[in-house]
């Protein structure tokens, strides 16, 4: 394990001083030692017919995450719900036809497509419509606001397991994203399993080393020959994915979506 450290410690290093193409090259490589080390770190997850609820900071996060469990959890008739914590209205700045508010409208249309696509009734959607890119830096009154939403869909959904952002992922808004939910969860007495998702991290796959040296439980969840369903769901998000005009380059970048072609998922479970 050491030495396979040390190894992507130096293609790290080395992509850092290479040109675009050859820093993608090497992380895809790195994507790959990375996640041969986690499996071998890691146990099966198995389904559960309990009421899961996905929580995702933005409309593509969840299906990025988590699509591949979500979608077998549905195949097998488990309840599973999705609460999208902001209204993802922040991806565009400074684009010169999309508005915040069409942006916003826009990426809900995208999110209940990729769920029908996952087989997820629109009923079971929910949206906490937060302000995209201030989750981190929400003011005293607007995260009293928060908690009490929060609060009060968790009571009523009452999940057994929760799929939450991981809280070390490398973004603000996901970290950010993790802790309100954890204290909506402690201010309520609510107490369900809580399995964590990289996102930014499957991309940046240095991010994952410190899963490697923690104690933290590791899971692998297999969807073997179901990985085109999860990228029909992707295909929702083509804000994301495809430029918008005038634009002609994409907000997420070129490989992003590349890195959650594997048809396997990992989560992260703190054990008391």
């Amino acid at each position: 394990m050491r030495r396979a450290i040390i190894l992507i410690l130096i293609l790290f290093s080395l992509g850092s001083v290479l040109l675009p193409n050859a820093k993608r090259t090497v992380r895809r490589l790195l994507r790959a030692i990375i996640h041969r080390l986690l499996l071998l770190r890691s146990r099966p997850l198995s389904l559960t017919n309990e009421v899961t609820l996905l929580i995702a900071p933005h409309q593509d996060d969840g299906t990025l995450g988590c699509g591949g469990l979500v979608f077998q959890k549905r195949l097998s008739g488990n309840p599973v719900h999705v609460l999208y914590l902001t209204d993802g209205a922040a991806s565009h700045p400074g684009h010169p036809t999309l508005t915040p508010d069409t942006l916003s409208a826009l990426r809900k249309k995208e999110a209940r497509l990729a769920k029908s696509r996952l087989y997820l009734d629109s009923a079971c959607l929910h949206f906490l419509d937060l302000p995209d890119g201030r989750l981190p830096h929400l003011d005293e009154s607007s995260r009293a606001a928060a908690m009490k939403k929060l609060g009060a869909l968790l009571a009523s959904i009452s999940p057994r397991t929760i799929l939450l952002p991981w809280r070390q992922d490398g973004s603000s808004e996901h970290e950010a994203g993790f802790y309100l939910v954890a204290a909506a969860l402690a201010e309520i007495g609510l107490r369900p399993r809580v399995l964590e998702y990289p996102v930014w991290a499957t991309y940046r796959p240095t991010l994952l080393l410190q899963t490697l040296l923690t104690p933290v439980r590791v899971h692998h969840f297999s969807f073997f020959g179901y990985g085109a369903q999860k990228d029909h769901a992707l295909a929702s998000y083509a804000s994301q994915f495809k430029p918008v005009p005038p634009w002609t380059e994409p907000v997420l970048p070129a490989d992003f979506a590349d890195s959650f072609k594997r048809e396997q998922e990992f989560y992260f479970e703190h054990t008391p």
